[in-house]
């Protein structure tokens, strides 16, 4: 299994957090809602534990993905400040 979070995860996981839905998420990230979806599904699996708390359509985050949300704001913006650097 590969041992490093996905940028693009993470990306999709601020958006989700940003604007408090998968569906607004998606339009901002340019993917449909279930391709959406399957990426945090797939961010949970890679951690090893829920990062979202889903109630029907409503979705708050646990204390592991509060946790996240820094990690996943500082790997982003490093991420955007490497790819200048070099542009």
């Amino acid at each position: 299994m590969n041992s490093l979070l996905d940028v693009d995860q993470l990306r999709t996981f601020l958006a989700i957090v940003e604007t408090g839905s998968f569906t607004r998420a998606a339009e901002i990230v340019h993917k449909t809602q279930s391709a959406v979806s399957m990426q945090m599904k797939r961010l949970e699996e890679r951690l090893e534990r829920p990062i979202f708390a889903r109630d029907g359509r409503a979705s708050k985050l646990t204390e592991d993905g509060d946790r996240l949300l820094d990690y996943a704001r500082r790997i982003v913006k490093l991420n955007v400040e490497a790819l200048a650097a070099f542009s």
